[in-house]
């Protein structure tokens, strides 16, 4: 098993979390790990569009550097942050996630995914 499969399969051992996957600014998923049925490949191409669209807003308005989206569905929460300048880690949750804790969690692994690309 890889560095980065290690790291990612801890997301998902994470209450809630069904994906864990790391996508290049192209939408290719670089590695993932899923504990429900997800389509990570779509979801790597859908997530990289909407960070060229943050991207494009953070330009417009003004506003520097991205540093992560965070979507909530009714569904349950999704996470993206930047890792390194050509990749993203994505973390999908389902209703029982906890949006602060997967927050938490990224913030303390996320040298450990860019570390291990």
């Amino acid at each position: 098993m890889s560095d980065l499969r290690k790291v990612l399969g801890e997301f998902t051992q994470l209450d809630g979390v069904s994906a864990a996957l790391v996508v290049g600014r192209d939408g290719f998923v670089i590695e993932g790990v899923a504990t429900e049925d997800v389509d990570l490949e779509a979801l790597g191409a859908v997530t990289a569009s909407s960070l060229s669209a943050s991207d494009a807003l953070s330009t417009e308005l003004g506003r520097g550097r991205l540093f992560g989206l965070m979507l909530e569905y009714e569904g349950g929460p999704m996470v993206v942050s930047p890792v390194g300048a050509e990749a993203m880690l994505v973390i999908v949750g389902n209703g029982t996630a906890n949006l602060g804790r997967i927050r938490l969690e990224l913030k303390k692994r996320q040298q450990a995914v860019a570390d291990a690309l």
